[in-house]
């Protein structure tokens, strides 16, 4: 699990209204919130393969009725030293996700997408892709 703090998006995520921060032990922890449900906010950095990130960036670019089928039937598989980086930051119960894909060029990683933000049904649909076990 990567900090939420070190993330490239992470400025994107703190000025969202729907994100709180809540600290802890005399400020020295902060726990990132989804406020509309008080659940907290956990985020992963995922690397892929240059098909598999492609096929992704083009997936999350699709309308949201479009993308729940093509999501449905695509199995990306995370590896290390990927082409693409995706940072995915997700409510603990699965209503809110934020996703950002990145692309490896010139030995840094540039975005290729927009911060994206699902709530409700759809963000555990768009988790479901990223978070599936097996």
């Amino acid at each position: 699990m990567a900090n939420i703090k070190n993330l490239h998006m992470w400025n994107n995520i703190c000025s969202d209204a729907r994100i709180g921060i809540k600290k802890t032990m005399f400020g020295l922890f902060s726990t990132v919130i989804y406020t509309p449900t008080g659940s907290p906010v956990d985020a992963v950095q995922l690397e892929y393969s240059h098909a598999d990130g492609n096929r992704m960036n083009q997936i999350l670019s699709t309308s949201s009725e479009e993308m729940a089928k093509l999501m449905a039937e695509f199995r990306p598989k995370p590896q290390l030293n990927g082409n693409y980086l995706a940072e995915v930051c997700h409510s603990r119960d699965g209503a809110f996700l934020a996703v950002r894909l990145y692309q490896f060029s010139q030995l840094n990683y540039v975005p290729v997408s927009d911060v994206l933000v699902f709530e409700g049904e759809q963000a555990r649909t768009v988790r479901e892709m990223f978070l599936r076990k097996g």
